[in-house]
């Protein structure tokens, strides 16, 4: 009896986004921990905006404040992570695209 995979929209789409057109060798660890928690933050989903501080993703990747911030910026280089919005404190709204165009 063989068992059948059920893929989702969102594993296609990080899959493609990380895989096939190789965002993942583009980034260190530090950024992957906080690429992953920014997509659990936002559901999974492209398209979206998440609203999350510096602490959150550090208590969720065990990662210093000043890593955290290097791998933001180097997530919004990439165009994985786009600022949006900063609210008092060290909150800010970040923008999820979907799958960046091919250059």
């Amino acid at each position: 009896m063989s068992s059948a995979t059920v893929t989702t929209h969102t594993d296609d789409w990080v899959r493609h986004l990380l895989f096939d057109r190789g965002f993942l060798a583009s980034m260190k660890g530090e950024s992957i921990k906080v690429y992953l928690t920014m997509l659990t933050a936002c559901g999974g989903e492209p398209d979206r905006s998440v609203t999350i501080s510096l602490r959150s993703i550090q208590d969720a990747t065990n990662l210093s404040c000043p890593t955290v911030i290097d791998s933001l910026n180097r997530l919004e280089e990439l165009g994985l992570v786009v600022p949006t919005m900063r609210k008092s404190g060290r909150v800010k709204t970040y923008y999820i695209p979907g799958v960046p165009p091919e250059n």
